[in-house]
């Protein structure tokens, strides 16, 4: 199996071991990140020799997974459950902070460097993220004090974050893990939302790009996770964060061709990195789609070249800032669990 290049892909992988095929294809494909489920944990001491054996890789990938509290809790199965952001939110900063430090310490203990949280999308009464209690808030100014509380937690243990979903799925009623969405939002509304995501531009590495259609950015067909003209307004962001399209598997973009070719369109979008996080029988293939389209594609090329360069950087700040931070024990981040969930029932 020949190497490519590295890429910059954020994939999945199958199991809780690496097997030879894995690491075989692990090696082949270059990976900017790997990015784990609950399938891939299942005691600490397992996922730490998992995460172990990524470290050989050249270039070695960071390491990330979603853990905002509640519902989206890859964790679950070596702590329990986790106060959903609502929840933590409705009880107070000292909440939001406890549940910061909770999933960083979760995360640093484990090698995982990135945290794809937290939810910014604003609170809107029938959104898809409100009815499952992932949103902050509905007041913009009170949103951004609780992401940075809540980064500041992740940061005491040398975890970064991603602010999610640009351009914002508050109003929005429909999971884009099942279907595409239409953002409805007026300039004034969507403003509100923009300022929440610039406000925090400078505080996060990363920002994550949504599959939905926003008209009034000026994209009234692609999704904006497919949308040059969205996704450079999140690259223009204060600060320039690193844009991580969302998982490109999504029932959202069913409609947007073979997931190879969405990959492509990704790419042309601007985006920095991209997520593929079920499909691990299909990473391979992705990579051969690519190589065949930049033989004739000097542009693609080119945009690859950049796209690898801001991810490579991404990675080697991320593993910098976690290794300057002591690993925390099993006994602390119980602790720190228990306590996310007595202050957010306060």
């Amino acid at each position: 199996m020949r190497k490519t290049k590295s890429s910059p892909l954020v994939v999945g992988i199958p199991s809780t071991t690496l097997a030879g095929d894995d690491i075989a294809l692990l090696e082949r494909v270059r990976p900017a990140g790997v990015i784990l489920f609950s399938r891939n944990i299942d005691t600490p001491e397992q996922t730490r020799e998992l995460v172990t054996g990524l470290k050989d890789l050249d270039p070695r990938p960071f390491v990330t997974a979603d853990l905002e509290g509640g519902m989206v809790n890859r964790l679950s199965g070596l702590w329990g459950d986790l106060p959903k952001p609502a929840e933590a939110a409705s009880a107070g900063r000292r909440a939001v902070r406890t549940l910061g430090q909770a999933a960083g310490a979760a995360c640093r203990s484990l090698g995982i460097q990135l945290d794809l949280a937290p939810v910014v999308d604003l609170d809107c009464p029938g959104g898809c993220l409100s009815d499952q209690g992932r949103c902050l808030g509905s007041d913009p100014d009170r949103v951004v004090i609780l992401a940075r509380i809540f980064n500041e937690g992740l940061g005491k243990w040398g975890v970064s974050g991603c602010t999610k979903h640009f351009p914002g799925l508050g109003p929005v009623p429909a999971d884009t893990h099942v279907e595409l969405p239409i953002l409805e939002s007026d300039e004034e509304e969507l403003g509100r939302q923009l300022n929440v995501f610039e406000e925090l531009g400078t505080e996060f590495p990363a920002v994550m790009v949504a599959h939905v259609v926003t008209p009034v950015l000026g994209d009234a067909e692609r999704p904006a996770s497919l949308s040059r003209i969205v996704v450079e307004r999140a690259a223009n962001l204060p600060g320039s964060p690193v844009v991580l399209a969302d998982d490109l598997e999504m029932g959202a973009l069913s409609d947007w061709g073979d997931l190879p070719e969405r990959v492509v369109t990704a790419i042309h979008a601007r985006n920095h990195g991209i997520l593929i996080c079920n499909a691990c029988d299909r990473i391979e293939e992705i990579v051969n789609h690519l190589e065949a389209v930049t033989e004739d594609d000097p542009a693609i090329t080119s945009r690859l070249a950049e796209m690898n360069a801001r991810m490579g950087t991404l990675a080697r700040d991320l593993h910098q800032r976690a290794a300057a931070v002591p690993t925390p024990d099993d006994e602390t981040v119980e602790q720190l669990w228990e306590q996310a969930r007595k202050e957010a029932a306060t």
